[in-house]
């Protein structure tokens, strides 16, 4: 068993996807959990965000009272195409010229082989509901348009943690979109440059003034993608910024949009430029505490396996941003893998063959309640 979930992870990763180009996976993981006995679905979010694949649900009914959800996603990073696994002692690695799309792979295999345990050993089960979700990455894209109104699950767990098996992350941030264009007036560069308004320089007043990185132990934002003119001898007259803010405390994510636009607004004051904002919400954040059902249930099944629970806030959402928002109490694991979204992505061989005994042993020890 610990060989097949080894296996199913290698030829997983070398499925070429990304996101948006998730199709080749779904056809695999739909036929995977329909050899399972689960029903399955996909639905249509795929023609809602330009991808090729929608999100797959799959519902297994059980043979005990309650309801147990597990997601994973499956689309990756864009430098995944041409994944070539290979093992580097403990841990397996790419070749180094892709990421090695652990992140989320290994949770998709050890929901698999867990679930798969629990089924061949013909073990009494509650229901069980499986969301592979697509556009996780951009922002999770893909679980904006689920309609949870399908699922019957309390508590459930994302599969979508880097770290050593045992890491659970129970509190992720909410996530706002920032953006900003700046409008100046273009004149020729050489001849006559004091007719031209720099949006460029307008828009550096901006980057270099305004208070980002680490605004408090909550709240950070970020400006990464700028872009502007396309030669050198005319005045740039037009700048595109865009950035993001988050917070573990979702009104200080929302005061920060209300200073980015007050600030922007501000700063272009006297330069003759003038400048439009966008603050786009994202997700909101979650907290799930550590007397609660669904880390109560981890804890035990941790115990059991002689694994040191370690519990923490993160850094990044997860779909599972979206299922609590839903009223749902979920909490992410981690699958034993790190520096994932680089080539030099690895995972802990032994983590994830433990992955899947992990899975199987939250379906046994659930009980409603």
């Amino acid at each position: 068993m610990s060989e097949r979930i080894v296996d199913e992870f290698l030829k997983l990763v070398q499925i070429d996807a990304c996101y948006g180009d998730e199709r080749a996976v779904a056809d695999v993981l739909i036929g995977k959990l329909k050899e399972l006995g689960f029903s399955v679905t996909e639905d249509d979010t795929g023609s809602k965000v330009g991808g090729n694949a929608g999100n797959v649900t799959g519902i297994l009914e059980g043979t005990l009272p309650g309801s147990l959800f597990f997601t994973s996603h499956m689309d990756r990073m864009p430098n995944g195409y041409g994944i070539k696994p290979k093992f580097e002692g403990s841990r397996i690695v790419s070749d180094g010229t892709t990421i090695l799309a652990a992140d989320d792979l290994s949770g998709v295999a050890a929901i698999l082989e867990g679930v798969r345990r629990v089924v061949e050993e013909g073990l009494p089960h509650p229901r069980l509901e499986v969301v592979f979700c697509v556009g996780e990455e951009p922002q999770l894209r893909g679980s904006k348009h689920y309609d949870f109104s399908q699922l019957k699950s309390k508590i459930g767990f994302a599969l979508d943690s880097p770290g050593r098996i045992g890491r659970v992350i129970n509190a992720a941030p909410s996530t706002s979109q920032l953006y900003f264009d700046v409008y100046g007036k273009t004149a020729h560069a050489g001849n006559c440059p004091e007719l031209g308004i720099n949006a460029l320089a307008v828009a550096g007043k901006i980057l270099s003034t305004i208070n980002q990185g680490r605004i408090d132990p909550e709240t950070t934002s970020n400006f990464g993608i700028c872009e502007a003119g396309n030669c050198t001898n005319k005045v740039c007259d037009h700048v595109h910024v865009e950035g993001e803010t988050r917070s573990s405390v979702h009104e200080k994510m929302e005061a920060y949009g209300r200073y980015f636009e007050e600030f922007c607004q501000k700063a272009v004051e006297g330069t003759g430029a003038r400048v439009e904002t966008k603050v786009a919400p994202q997700y909101k954040c979650f907290y799930i505490p550590e007397e609660s059902q669904t880390i109560q249930l981890v804890k035990e099944v941790f115990d059991s396996m002689g694994i040191e629970m370690k519990v923490e806030r993160g850094g990044g959402a997860m779909d599972i941003n979206r299922f609590n928002e839903h009223g749902m109490s979920c909490v992410g694991l981690a699958t034993g893998y790190f520096q994932n979204h680089t080539n030099q992505e690895y995972i802990e061989v032994e983590d994830l063959i433990r992955s899947g005994e992990m899975v199987k042993q939250l379906i046994l020890h659930y009980k409603e309640g």
